[in-house]
């Protein structure tokens, strides 16, 4: 019998773990399948390099639908059928050990993304998946009851897992989704998303301040999105996981045309009464000492610098000769600076994309196209983005395990 032909479009995460899952299916059924993963790049994996700062996150010990955005309902459908501890369980199978950091972030033991690539190239080796590098899909069309791809490549059955558009120097240029729209597939409007704001008339005298921070961005007296943890101050705005996790809410917001305020409190583990209660008190036993002493023991130097002087007071002035009304003044510039939010980081800035195949297009089951039997879709071009964290490269994985055994499963039933 002649072996039925398995298309893979892309090798990144997603790719490679349809290609692994889809050859690890078919032996375990016994059907005779040829697996190929098709790859513009000069070799597969570059995106997972940089993942996780080179460490490559792979996943978190914190899982569930409030860590994700899009279509939440297909995320929780294919996390049921493969999830955290299968991704777990493969790698370790496959020799490749993990650890956790405080926060819940899973990494390889040898905090190198390149184990993680390596490992999955290892997998799919020894089960005979075919890496064809330099080898962009361009077209993509039926062709019977299987797939012909670029007017010469022939298979019966079709993975699109080419990523978004977020980072296009790691190969991801959106180009998948116009294959697929070529087929009539539905596609929802794209953003990029964990990208940096650009903030309107920005100090640059904090460029380069890191320091904790809570960012909450409203739009017509409405909450968006909040977030909090490490914010990074730039030339242009505010960037540092906080500001990514709420870009995509902003991005969305100002494509309909609507203004987004960012309102940033740098002090998020106190009330505001608390803050002035504290603040009252060192004004009290310390007199003497200046305003922006005043914030040094709660934040970096330069930013309680800039609030200070936002307030219209002199950062060399004394406390003591503050009045109470002005210290209330310094509680609302730590706790609710606001910022006017012009844009949002692009594509090439982004680590994800936010949008793309609609979730009431595919058979969340299997990960295959409602209204094209036999195409497979798995990955960032699905409209599901998650939160920084390792939450990107689970669904990665889930969607694309799933999309891999459904593609050899679909073929017994011929």
């Amino acid at each position: 019998m002649k072996p039925f032909e398995i298309a893979v479009v892309g090798g990144g995460a997603s790719g490679l773990f349809a290609a692994a899952f889809a050859a690890q299916e078919a032996n375990g059924v016994g059907v005779p399948v040829n697996v190929s993963v098709y790859e513009g790049n000069a070799r597969v994996g570059k995106k997972i390099l940089v993942t996780g700062n080179g460490r490559c996150n792979l996943t978190n010990e914190s899982m569930g639908p409030e860590h994700y955005r899009g279509a939440t309902d297909l995320f929780q459908t294919v996390y049921r059928r493969f999830g955290r501890e299968e991704t777990l369980a493969f790698f370790e199978t496959a020799g490749l050990f993990t650890r956790s950091d405080f926060a819940g972030r899973v990494y390889p033991m040898s905090n190198q993304a390149a184990s993680v690539l390596d490992t999955l190239r290892s997998v799919c080796g020894e089960l005979g998946v075919k890496e064809v590098a330099s080898c962009k899909i361009t077209s993509l069309r039926r062709q019977g009851e299987g797939f012909l791809l670029n007017g010469a490549i022939c298979a019966d059955r079709v993975i699109v897992a080419c990523g978004g558009k977020a980072a296009p120097v790691h190969g991801s240029d959106g180009s998948g989704y116009a294959l697929l729209q070529g087929l009539g597939v539905k596609i929802t409007p794209l953003y990029p998303a964990l990208t940096p704001l650009n903030i309107d008339n920005f100090t640059k005298a904090l460029k380069g301040v890191r320091a904790a921070g809570r960012v909450t961005l409203k739009s017509g007296g409405s909450v968006l999105a909040e977030a909090a943890g490490e914010l990074q101050y730039t030339d242009y705005g505010l960037s540092g996981i906080p500001a990514m996790q709420v870009s995509r809410f902003a991005a969305a917001k100002l494509a309909e045309g609507g203004e987004v305020l960012a309102f940033v409190d740098s002090a998020p583990d106190f009330t505001p009464a608390e803050l002035t209660d504290r603040l009252l008190a060192i004004k009290k036993r310390r007199p003497s000492m200046t305003a922006e002493a005043m914030l040094a023991g709660l934040m970096p130097k330069r930013l309680g610098t800039t609030l200070i002087a936002s307030c219209s007071l002199s950062p060399a002035k004394e406390i003591g000769g503050l009045h109470d009304n002005a210290v209330g003044k310094i509680v609302s510039a730590v706790k609710r600076t606001k910022y006017k939010v012009r844009s949002v980081r692009g594509f090439a800035d982004a680590q994800v994309t936010a949008g793309g195949v609609a979730a009431e297009a595919i058979d969340g089951a299997a990960m295959e196209l409602k209204n094209v039997r036999g195409l497979f879709v798995c990955g960032e071009i699905v409209d599901v983005d998650g939160d920084c964290g390792g939450y990107n490269l689970q669904w990665a994985f889930s969607s694309g395990a799933v999309a891999g055994r459904s593609a050899v499963r679909s073929l017994t039933n011929l």
